[in-house]
């Protein structure tokens, strides 16, 4: 039976899913000389900057209490356990919400293809949360010719994604990569796929919160009267 969602949950929802759309359907650049190029990095801070709103979010409980319920930091793999919870639940109400949505927005399946051939860093050579016998980039990879092979996507190949996602994140964040690293046409092309892995994730979490939970998308006016 569905619910109607308090409006304490509906306002973070929209707050969310603004960040989201902005990140999702708008163009963002940096001026060189009176030249404006993109500039993926934008893309996806937003897009992470949308995730990270909602794996704050113990969104089992919150729909069943129908109110905010915030994670309880509980360990040192506590960020694993906010991602595998919004993992979790959309897996739970959809199975296929997160596959379809990466596939609108990687229509050719090219993640592999861009992926496979990357140079691993530090952090992404680290022992992957999931699976102590490997590591993030090699999950990565496994998850990622999946997809480009057209083989069913489960919700620890959505782990393994958001994984190197979001190494990808602290990479940004805390001096891993340099500014001339991230304007690299073969890291350009990489950040885009690392966007795409999250805008899926935020697309499809609103999708079932549509279909599950009776949650009103946002529209494009919407979106335009709260970026302007």
């Amino acid at each position: 039976m569905m619910i109607n969602l308090n409006n304490r949950i509906l306002d973070y929802l929209q707050s969310v899913e603004i960040s989201h759309l902005f990140a999702k359907d708008y163009k963002h650049g940096i001026e060189t000389r009176g030249h404006w190029d993109m500039f993926e990095p934008t893309r996806f801070v937003y897009a992470y900057f949308s995730f990270n709103m909602l794996y704050a979010i113990d969104w089992d409980l919150s729909v069943e209490k129908n109110r905010l319920i915030y994670q309880k930091k509980g360990n040192d793999n506590f960020t694993k356990v906010q991602i595998q919870s919004v993992i979790d639940f959309v897996f739970l109400n959809d199975c296929n919400a997160f596959e379809n949505a990466l596939l609108l927005l990687d229509s050719n399946r090219e993640l592999f293809k861009v992926v496979s051939t990357m140079e691993y860093d530090y952090n992404s050579s680290k022992d992957s949360s999931r699976n102590n016998k490997s590591t993030i980039v090699q999950e990565f990879i496994n998850a990622s010719e999946k997809f480009s092979n057209e083989i069913t996507l489960n919700s620890d190949d959505h782990f393994d994604l958001l994984q190197m996602s979001y190494t990808v994140r602290n990479n940004l964040f805390h001096g891993e990569k340099k500014a001339h690293q991230m304007k690299e046409k073969g890291h350009r092309k990489r950040l885009l796929h690392y966007g795409n892995i999250l805008l899926a994730t935020n697309e499809c979490f609103f999708e079932v919160m549509k279909n599950k939970y009776r949650y009103r998308r946002m529209e494009e006016w919407e979106v335009d009267d709260n970026v302007r």
